[in-house]
């Protein structure tokens, strides 16, 4: 041979074959947290929605607040 172990290149071949695998299992994981933030894009922007009407309603009742005079 060309002066390679066959041992070492065995091991090699077993770690080259593990991290394959590893690879393939973040992708997989991955891929599952991209499913996971499309699911949850509805519910961020109804999230944003309501804060933004909560926050309107609130600016209007404390601008009514400030406003009135009580005799």
């Amino acid at each position: 041979m060309t002066g390679i172990d066959p041992r070492e290149y065995g091991q090699l071949e077993q770690q080259v074959a593990q991290l394959s695998r590893d690879v393939h299992t973040l992708k997989e994981n991955v891929q599952a947290m991209r499913d996971l933030m499309e699911q949850s894009k509805g519910g961020w922007r109804t999230l944003v929605w309501l804060g933004g009407i909560a926050g309107t309603v609130g600016a209007a009742v404390g601008w009514v607040v400030s406003h009135i005079k009580i005799s």
